[in-house]
């Protein structure tokens, strides 16, 4: 009835929500349900435009609701975060910007302060948008920046692994706080920048209750300021981790015959400690598997804890070398186990090479031994290539050519 009463209706109409107006443009504040009733009130008239792309840009500027503002999430994610349809309509599941004002401002932070790589910024932002709604990036990436000294490589590494932790942790009720204790413990900044390193839960955890009553009961036990920051410094996540394994820990020392005030504690401590139960018995067995006694074990790891860290395929690799061309058992192994953590094809391949050549030669008179390779590079180099290349040039080929200087 209304639409043969008033045939000038859906004329007036259209140039209302922009079709046929004399600007070319539509209204900025239809909204979708009254575009809705406009299109039922004129009936058979062709649709009516919607022109996304003004639309888009109004909404990003003034903010908008509902549907609108979903796609503007998605959008967003898509085109100026990186993120695949899929990604970035989950990621809007857990995300809705009203305006893209701060989200950009974000971005420019990850991108021009952090220099993180668009793949990299896509992928923090698929596994956390709240980034997007950060109001305090910028005051936290300067804290870790400029005041706790992380390298912008170091930070991004930081902030991929965990996000929320970075992103949830105030920077006057905890960062600075425990930027505070951690300099007072450890006495250098170089110090509090290694322990760090090793655990972003120095600076995310509330050290008065992970931390603190861990190193009393250390001191209680005997352990020395100068052993508990290098234990604070090399191995934190055996004091910090909620995987550790503290008090096995300290009953393993005890068991082991470590004293809490030797050098070597913080290691034998550190490295049982953050090791899974699991992993720690599959190590063994490994040892076992290839003919080491459980007492040598124990000597091999008091001597060198980082041995219980080695894979069990490198383990039977190296084994298996030392045996078939050294003559080398595990009893002389656990003696010096530090070749176990060696570089088989960086280190031990080329200096048997060398070695063997020169044994040949009668250079070397009481074969290879444990010496050899342990010594450090430089002197290795000095002594065995450079100074026989002349006579036996096979030695740098064997050596590699990386060597020669």
């Amino acid at each position: 009835m209304l639409r043969r009463s008033l045939p000038e209706a859906g004329s007036f109409f259209r140039r209302l929500l922009g079709r046929g107006s004399l600007e070319g443009g539509p209204a900025a504040g239809a909204t979708a349900p009254f575009r809705h009733f406009v299109e039922q009130l004129v009936g058979g008239a062709a649709p009516i435009s919607r022109a996304p792309s003004t639309l888009a840009s109004a909404s990003a500027e003034r903010g908008t609701g509902g549907s609108d503002q979903a796609s503007l999430t998605v959008h967003f994610l898509r085109h100026s975060c990186g993120l695949e349809d899929a990604d970035a309509a989950k990621a809007a599941e857990r995300l809705h910007l009203r305006s893209t004002k701060n989200a950009r401002a974000v971005l420019a932070l990850l991108r021009d302060t952090l220099g993180m790589p668009p793949a990299s910024v896509a992928r923090l932002v698929a596994a956390y948008p709240a980034v997007l709604s950060s109001l305090t990036l910028g005051a936290k990436l300067d804290f870790y920046l400029r005041e706790l000294g992380l390298s912008p490589a170091e930070l991004r590494r930081f902030l991929l692994a965990s996000p929320n932790r970075f992103l949830t942790a105030g920077l006057d009720t905890r960062l600075r706080p425990n930027l505070s204790l951690l300099r007072n413990l450890l006495g250098t900044e170089e110090n509090v920048l290694a322990a760090v390193k090793q655990s972003m839960e120095l600076i995310y955890d509330n050290l008065e209750i992970v931390l603190l009553p861990k190193l009393q009961v250390l001191r209680d036990h005997g352990v020395t300021e100068e052993i508990l920051v290098k234990l604070v410094t090399t191995h934190p996540k055996a004091l910090v981790h909620r995987s550790t394994r503290f008090d096995e820990g300290l009953a393993a020392m005890k068991d082991l015959g470590v004293s809490p005030d030797s050098g070597i504690f913080p290691y034998t401590f550190g490295v049982f400690a953050k090791m899974y139960q699991s992993k720690w018995d599959r190590r063994m067995q490994n040892y076992f598997s290839l003919g080491w006694t459980e007492e040598q074990v124990r000597r091999a790891f008091v001597r060198h804890p980082y041995c219980m860290t080695v894979s069990e395929d490198k383990v039977k690799k190296c084994m298996q070398f030392v045996a078939e061309k050294l003559g080398w058992n595990p009893d002389y192994l656990a003696s010096c186990p530090t070749i176990l953590s060696f570089s088989h094809e960086k280190r031990v391949l080329p200096r048997y090479r060398v070695l063997d050549i020169l044994v040949s030669r009668g250079v070397i008179k009481n074969g290879i031994r444990m010496s050899h390779l342990t010594m450090s590079e430089k002197k290795f180099k000095e002594k065995y290539v450079d100074g026989y290349h002349e006579d036996i040039p096979q030695v740098l080929e064997a050596y590699g050519a990386r060597t020669v200087a």
